[in-house]
């Protein structure tokens, strides 16, 4: 798995190092109660203290596109848990165009919307930190699988963003 963070990791400086830390904007969307769902979540807190701008956004995305609008991103990262058929626990960086071909979304708003609007109303650049997840359903906490890797990808998000 090594290989597989620092692929990601590079991915990620690639699109993050000319952008001044406090011009990034993290945002977590999912539901802590169905399970791998929070995954979004679970970053934030990881996230909390160690980067800028750090938002949990639970389930409705489209009721923070104000405060996020605000914060005058230059990049804005969505961190959502994604079906897009890889083992449970690996995370891909997904454009907004690419998302509905992993099929439907658990939340409100179809997350591809939310971040096609704040591109055009921030000139931002926006992508997905997408983990596929393993179980989504009536539960609290995440799978084992995906909790697994996630203080690793929060290591990951920190040293790309050059905080």
């Amino acid at each position: 798995m090594t290989g597989a963070f620092d692929s990601l990791k590079t991915e990620l400086m690639s699109r993050l190092r000319s952008v001044k830390p406090d011009r990034i904007v993290f945002v977590g969307v999912g539901n802590r109660m169905r399970g791998d769902d929070g995954i979004g979540p679970v970053l934030i807190d990881l996230l909390n203290g160690r980067v800028s701008h750090a938002l949990d956004a639970g389930s409705t995305p489209e009721n923070f596109t104000g405060a996020i609008k605000r914060l005058n991103p230059s990049v804005i990262v969505f961190l959502d848990a994604l079906d897009f058929g890889a083992s449970p626990g690996h995370a891909r960086i997904i454009e907004s165009a690419d998302i509905m071909r992993y099929g439907m979304s658990t939340h409100t708003f179809s997350l591809d919307v939310v971040m096609d609007y704040l591109g055009q109303e921030t000139g931002a650049a926006v992508f997905l930190f997408g983990v596929q997840s393993a179980c989504i359903s009536h539960m609290p906490g995440l799978t084992p699988v995906a909790e697994k890797f996630l203080k690793e990808y929060a290591d990951v998000i920190v040293s790309a963003s050059g905080t």
